[in-house]
């Protein structure tokens, strides 16, 4: 298809990847298989990308593994992932953000340890710009130059942004009340972009029949499996920092990591890396996952709350009936969903680690967002600092003690939703100058 996205440089897919699973069922496909979802469970038949992964382990043996191979950010773990491109582009090379080790943020709530993966200075301010950066790389890897999302704004923005930067259109379709800071980022990069009067599930129930009707590309993370793929790198990103790029001691990998959670992508992509790190042979233990959700949208904390000691055990259809949808009302609005898409993938994946899901007032979220400012010097939205909330939550339980390591996940700025962080604060008056009469020159 003739387009400004031919100009791009040439993608190629992963040859140790195998495929797809599903979730639910297990049914597997081979990896040309174009629909999202499984064929049998439907729209809740979430698809999760297979590889060989002993085919991978080889690749990775001798040397220092992930080396740089030209394209730079996330794809120098092209080997963990579906497709990379030939060469870098502006469009899709983003990543290697720092990790930061909070130690004064660390005494102040009482842990020996603690270490924040800041992903707020990428090219849109959040974590999903990795997510985005597949999207654009496989939509022209298949010829489509038209991508399309539901977001409350990170996700837009992340396609918005980088669709600017491919030469490549997106329409995106958002709750009307989305915060205007993260509505002007879409405009400004030349997004067509769709107020949905309503919640955010229904904004994503409208665009999955717009992108089939009009056969767009879909940026819908929990919709597209790819797109889990490039949200693991943060952890990839992380284990690679702490492990001396894996050459190094496990002694400093994580006990337990905290995550924010809407539809459930990037807590299944934290557990995913691990599992598959471990499995490749890189680390030698899993640190436990958990899933930070506000209590005004928190349908997978409330749903594992209830299941008890048999929440890590449940089978797909299981899970499925166990979430029930919740009217989502929230500050943090990135994690404003009241029907989880991605939940049984995230359910299992938090599940494997021996981890679990917490729910966190807004109050406590506002909190954190004053925290990390403060005492580790990252501004985070309300959904970016939910997960610091999930650690003040997790001590209180008795889930983590003192002496564990422990890591976050900082996924968002705050300047993408000022309002919130200043409704936590007090702005002094002013005073008056210094009267020129008084300090002549």
């Amino acid at each position: 298809m003739a387009g400004p996205h031919a100009q791009l440089p040439a993608v190629h897919s992963n040859s140790n990847w195998l495929g797809y699973r599903c979730v639910v069922c297990g049914h597997e496909y081979a990896r040309s298989h174009r629909g999202f979802v499984c064929d049998d469970c439907g729209i809740d038949g979430i698809l999760d990308v297979v590889y060989d992964l002993r085919s991978v382990a080889r690749g990775l043996s001798g040397g220092m593994p992930f080396g740089h191979d030209g394209v730079g950010g996330l794809w120098r773990f092209a080997a963990l992932l579906p497709i990379t491109p030939e060469t870098a582009h502006s469009a899709w090379t983003c990543g290697a953000t720092p990790v930061h080790r909070a130690d004064r943020l660390a005494d102040h709530l009482g842990l020996d340890s603690l270490v924040l993966k800041d992903d707020t200075g990428l090219p849109s301010a959040s974590l999903k710009d990795r997510a985005a950066a597949v999207a654009i790389a496989h939509a022209s890897q298949l010829g489509i130059n038209h991508l399309a999302c539901a977001s409350t704004g990170n996700a837009a923005a992340s396609l918005a942004v980088l669709s600017a930067r491919a030469g490549m259109a997106c329409t995106i379709f958002v709750p009307a009340d989305a915060p205007r800071a993260k509505l002007a980022q879409l405009l400004l990069h030349g997004a067509r972009v769709i107020p949905v009067t309503g919640s955010y599930d229904q904004a994503f129930d409208l665009s999955l029949r717009e992108i089939a009707n009009h056969k767009w590309y879909s940026r819908n993370c929990a919709h597209n499996p790819l797109l889990v793929e490039g949200k693991k790198t943060a952890t990839l990103e992380l284990v690679a920092d702490l492990t001396a790029q894996f050459s190094g001691s496990n002694d400093a990998l994580p006990h337990a990591v905290f995550v924010p959670v809407g539809d459930g992508c990037i807590v299944s992509s934290v557990a995913k890396a691990f599992r598959e790190l471990e499995k490749v042979g890189l680390i030698n233990r899993v640190p436990r996952v958990y899933g930070v959700q506000a209590d005004g949208a928190a349908p997978l904390a409330r749903a594992w709350n209830s299941a008890g000691r048999n929440a890590a055990d449940m089978k797909g259809p299981e899970i499925l009936t166990a979430i029930e949808p919740v009217t989502a009302s929230t500050v943090a609005d990135s994690i404003s969903v009241g029907v989880p898409r991605n939940r049984v993938k995230a359910w299992r994946g938090v599940a494997r680690t021996g981890g679990g899901f917490v729910a966190v007032p807004d109050e406590a979220i506002i909190e954190a967002i004053g925290l990390l400012a403060a005492r580790a010097g990252v501004f985070a939205e309300p959904s970016g600092a939910a997960g610091l909330a999930g650690v003040v939550a997790a001590l209180e339980k008795g889930w983590i003690t003192a002496r564990d390591r422990v890591a976050v996940l900082v996924t968002g700025n705050g300047l993408k939703d000022p309002e919130v962080a200043l409704a936590g604060i007090k702005i002094p008056p002013g005073v008056d100058p210094i009267d020129p009469a008084e300090n002549p020159r």
